[in-house]
């Protein structure tokens, strides 16, 4: 999510279809819609699919992304569009970003990392950070957590339950993560880039230059979606190649915090303005 921006959310899933023409390493994108609810959430921002719990995670601010108001809550939804739980779990402040390691949910929550207990669908920890908003988290095959906190350009890390300040400032606008076998990836909001991370050396260098204000990455097979802010999906390839894949931007629809259903092939894309929620499917040739 764009920092300091106050707008009502539309969970929009976005369905892409990928064509492969013989000799061609740019592939065509394009995107169909496949499902859709209508103004079912609370200021969603983050969609996330479980695949060990086979559902989709959603999560609502349900009121301004600033306020420690405990309205936030996680809705529960299926992949085939239909909600499971509208308030899984409340008691919630701001909740964005969203990572999942086994039973555990991990939520982005303002000012801290709340630990969900996805079978008792209860908080069971919340860790106070000397944040000021956290953004989004990502966790690698370890269960280590990174989480970004775009106000101060932190990263903050929980690794064998202890949170430290991972990276301590100096990144620009810090958003979507998403922590790779050797590598982390962070979108940085301000500067529309998405940037490597050595994990041993901490040393960020730019990879891409999309522009707009990036907000979520997930991978796609080898390669990745990107969304922008602004209303803006990107297909990137491992080779740093982009496909715009969808553009909302004329009618004031935004994209935030995406996510992805390999198997199904659909993307998961949060957007601003209406509170309501579509999917499309990818299709390759």
């Amino acid at each position: 999510m764009r920092n300091g921006k106050i707008f009502m959310i539309m969970l929009l899933i976005g369905g892409l279809m990928i064509q492969a023409p013989a000799g061609n390493d740019q592939n065509p994108v394009t995107a169909q819609q496949k499902w859709s609810l209508a103004r079912a959430f609370k200021v969603p921002e983050s969609a996330l699919y479980d695949a060990g719990h086979q559902v989709i995670f959603v999560s609502n601010i349900n009121g301004k992304p600033v306020a420690a108001d405990s309205n936030g809550f996680i809705s529960q939804v299926s992949p085939d569009g239909k909600i499971i739980k509208l308030h899984w779990v409340d008691g919630l402040n701001a909740p964005k970003g969203l990572a999942v390691f086994h039973d555990t949910l991990w939520v982005a929550d303002l000012d801290a990392i709340v630990q969900i207990d996805i079978p008792k669908a209860r908080i069971i920890r919340r860790i106070e950070l000397q944040a000021r908003f956290m953004n989004d988290l990502t966790v690698d095959v370890q269960g280590t957590v990174y989480g970004s906190d775009s106000f101060t350009g932190r990263i903050y890390r929980i690794k064998a339950g202890r949170a430290t300040v991972w990276i301590d400032g100096g990144l620009e606008g810090p958003n979507g993560l998403l922590a790779e076998a050797n590598r982390l990836l962070m979108l940085s909001n301000s500067q529309g880039t998405v940037n490597i991370i050595d994990y041993e050396t901490k040393k960020v260098r730019q990879w891409v230059k999309i522009g707009g204000s990036l907000d979520g990455i997930v991978a796609c097979g080898k390669d990745y979606l990107v969304s922008n802010y602004l209303g803006e999906v990107y297909y990137l390839t491992a080779n740093g190649q982009l496909t715009r894949l969808t553009d909302t931007k004329a009618d004031g629809v935004q994209a935030a915090d995406i996510g992805f259903i390999p198997d199904r092939k659909l993307l998961l894309v949060p957007t601003f303005s209406d509170n309501s929620h579509t999917t499309n499917e990818i299709l390759t040739k």
